[in-house]
């Protein structure tokens, strides 16, 4: 065994030991390989956010949960939430196995909440989707999503958004944003720059030799809660970064009619042409 590679092994076994400890300071039993999105300040970031907007809910629809991390999150948080997702997710317990881009498998009004982290852009038929969310949610329900801005590196990425095109298919689906987050470009993706992070988990190794205890948790609370402070005032440092996008909270609202407001944009067009 070279030097590199019994340093990367042990490195990682260290790793493995904090991940334990992590997650024996949870007030619930998780998996071990869902503690790692609580030991990144990135990955906590959606963690605080989602947790915020859902609010009070209690039942919570979650469409999409690779990894299992917005399950946990909220169960832990004391929630209870169901997932549905297109693919067979080991880790999260009674899966809802459903295409969102096709009809829910739930009755109508069934939940206070539905979460869509990361996931309207990986779907075909978004409009339809958005608008059949409305029925399985009840009506003084929140829709929370997150969405990437100009992100075209996913190959199954479908559509490639922006805080205009978002905002307006929301609103062709029956949809109004109460709160709005702009995320990347905060301390979140700082401390995930390797160097950083690096750093991070060794001082957690060394607290938890002397302590028996990590500190990620705490960590994370305050760098998500400024990153979410920071996403509130949309600051320009945000448009900047390759995780440039956005925590959306939705309520329902009437509809917004694009083919009539095309209708009116556009009738009499050449009438108006031959007068210029």
């Amino acid at each position: 065994m070279t030097i590199r590679q019994y340093v990367s092994k042990f490195l990682s076994d260290e790793y493995e030991r904090l991940v334990s400890a992590s997650c024996s300071e949870q007030p619930r039993a998780i998996p071990s390989p869902v503690q790692r999105y609580f030991n990144n300040a990135y990955a906590f970031q959606y963690v605080t956010a989602i947790r915020t907007l859902v609010g009070n809910a209690r039942t919570i629809l979650i469409i999409g949960d690779a990894g299992a991390r917005d399950y946990y999150s909220l169960k832990l948080a004391g929630r209870h939430p169901v997932v549905m997702d297109v693919a067979p997710q080991p880790l999260v317990p009674e899966l809802v196995i459903a295409d969102a881009n096709a009809a829910l498998p739930f009755v109508n009004g069934t939940f206070d909440a539905v979460v869509m982290a990361e996931l309207i852009e990986h779907l075909p038929d978004d409009f339809a989707a958005l608008k059949r969310i409305r029925h399985v949610l009840k009506d003084d329900g929140a829709l929370v999503l997150s969405v990437p801005y100009y992100h075209d590196a996913e190959p199954t990425h479908v559509r490639i958004h922006s805080p205009a095109s978002v905002e307006r298919l929301l609103s062709a689906a029956g949809w109004s944003i109460a709160e709005y987050v702009e995320k990347g470009g905060g301390l979140c993706s700082l401390a995930g720059w390797f160097p950083i992070a690096m750093a991070v988990h060794a001082a957690n190794l060394l607290a938890f030799r002397l302590k028996g205890r990590t500190f990620y948790q705490p960590l994370n609370r305050k760098i998500a809660a400024f990153d979410f402070w920071l996403g509130r005032r949309r600051h320009s440092l945000h448009r900047w970064s390759r995780f440039y996008g956005a925590f959306i909270k939705c309520r329902k609202a009437a509809p917004v009619n694009y083919v009539e407001m095309n209708v009116q944009a556009f009738q009499n067009f050449d009438l108006r042409l031959a007068r210029t």
